[in-house]
């Protein structure tokens, strides 16, 4: 699995939409599954983020990129 509940991720720049803040930064919350009953992982997924401006938007795992501690830390 690529990502995990927890981790810290940007959206790629290649993703608009006008709910995502200018640092594109968020948290997954969870993993957005289309049935309440499914529990095994799929190939790729699909996860809730919730993003540093307070919305929580749904975004497939090809439209974000994991933030290192590395990299948070530069940010700073």
């Amino acid at each position: 699995m690529k990502f995990k509940v927890g981790d810290l991720v940007r959206v790629k720049d290649s993703t608009d939409d006008q709910n995502i803040p200018e640092s594109r930064c968020g948290l997954i919350m969870e993993r957005y599954s289309t049935r309440p009953d499914e529990k095994h992982m799929r190939y790729t997924d699909i996860w809730n983020v919730l993003l540093t401006n307070g919305n929580i938007l749904r975004f497939h795992e090809m439209f974000l990129d994991k933030i290192s501690e590395e990299e948070y830390e530069k940010e700073d």
